[in-house]
């Protein structure tokens, strides 16, 4: 069996699927790189559950697919461990609570939750004012007193309702993750508990004409907010996702182990497959920068942590691929990327092409 010393990374959105379809391309440029034995890993800013992503991945390609294989927006946090004893307000949609508890985060609580505890945080929904209300009238009982402080805040994805959880983790935020205790000032130059996120995306390619908002639009609102609110800036302990370096780590790591798993080589060089300059590519040409620096004295471009895994991490360059079946649109945007860290090393129509690419710089036979 031949060997090789690459890996290849694959967005998900906009290179194997489109929104709920499927890209013709890429069964068989998946297909032959598996055959080949090349270690495949798929990088997405997707919040879900591992395992069920590879599932849905099996079924389209008609090849299995091992959750080991899938690295998503919030993966990373698994190495996070100094955060998963604390008591965290987890916000997103879907089953947040259970990708919690499998990241290692043991002591969990949602907006819901908290809205629940204290019912006078969330009126910006008139239904809530005139509940709120009868509540006072009826009940005489507002607080969850035996309420326990958030100690941090973990943001996996944008939530259903913005409004109810952009005022309450700004609320968290100002009172120190308990909102029965108000600062006397919120606005003089403070600093805040610490807020973990993951998945950068402004917008991403679904099955409308033009992208679709992502968590970075959501994000980019609780920055605003609280920038107005406080009068400074919010501050991030963590980030984790693409763009950053950690998920490029992550994913090269569980490369590493599938080549050695197989009795492959270790890998050297890693070909990153995306569809969103501003993010699979900045990210990708941030990850070869980092790889170019010396091993023992690597800093992030970024400004977040790093993993230190000598033995799965061995790669020395990481080369960007665009491709032109998703956010990128070469009809739309010039092909001359005037920023540095958009540029990828080559921009190819699809994801089949890429790997045409890939297999040529590689010296092996292109597919037929």
């Amino acid at each position: 069996m031949k060997t090789h010393n690459f890996a290849c990374l694959f967005d998900i959105d906009g290179v194997i699927t489109k929104g709920p379809n499927f890209i013709a391309a890429a069964k068989p440029a998946i297909h032959t790189l598996m055959e080949l034995n090349v270690p495949v890993v798929f990088v997405s800013n997707t919040c879900a559950i591992e395992s069920e992503k590879a599932k849905q991945l099996s079924a389209m390609l008609g090849i299995t697919i091992d959750p080991e294989q899938v690295v998503l927006a919030q993966t990373p946090m698994r190495t996070l461990a100094e955060y998963h004893n604390k008591h965290v307000l987890i916000s997103g949609q879907g089953p947040t609570e259970e990708i919690g508890q499998m990241l290692g985060f043991k002591s969990i609580t949602t907006v819901e939750k908290v809205c629940e505890a204290f019912p006078e945080l969330d009126m910006v929904n008139h239904m809530n004012r005139a509940k709120f209300s009868d509540m006072i009238k009826n009940q005489n009982v507002v607080r969850n007193k035996n309420f326990h402080p958030i100690d941090a805040i973990v943001l996996l994805g944008e939530p259903i309702s913005w409004e109810s959880s952009l005022q309450v983790i700004t609320d968290l935020l100002l009172t120190d993750g308990n909102p029965s205790v108000v600062p006397v000032d919120t606005s003089v130059n403070r600093s805040h508990m610490p807020v973990i996120a993951c998945n950068r995306d402004l917008v991403f390619k679904a099955a409308a004409d033009l992208p679709r908002f992502g968590h970075g639009a959501f994000l980019t609102c609780l920055e605003a907010l609280y920038k107005n609110l406080s009068g400074t800036d919010l501050v991030y302990k963590a980030f984790v996702g693409k763009p950053f370096e950690i998920s490029f780590q992550y994913a090269e790591i569980m490369a590493n182990k599938l080549a050695l798993a197989k009795g492959q080589q270790k890998i050297d060089k890693i070909y990153f497959i995306g569809d969103n300059p501003d993010v699979d590519i900045v990210g990708a040409n941030m990850y070869n920068s980092l790889l170019q620096q010396d091993v023992d004295a690597r800093k992030s471009i970024s400004g977040f942590d790093l993993i230190t895994d000598p033995t799965h991490l061995t790669a020395t360059s990481c080369q960007s691929i665009l491709v032109c079946t998703g956010v990128y649109d070469p009809n739309k945007q010039l092909t001359e990327e005037k920023e540095h860290w958009k540029k990828p090393t080559t921009i190819q129509h699809d994801v089949l092409d890429a790997v045409k690419y890939i297999l040529k710089k590689e010296g092996i036979s292109l597919i037929t």
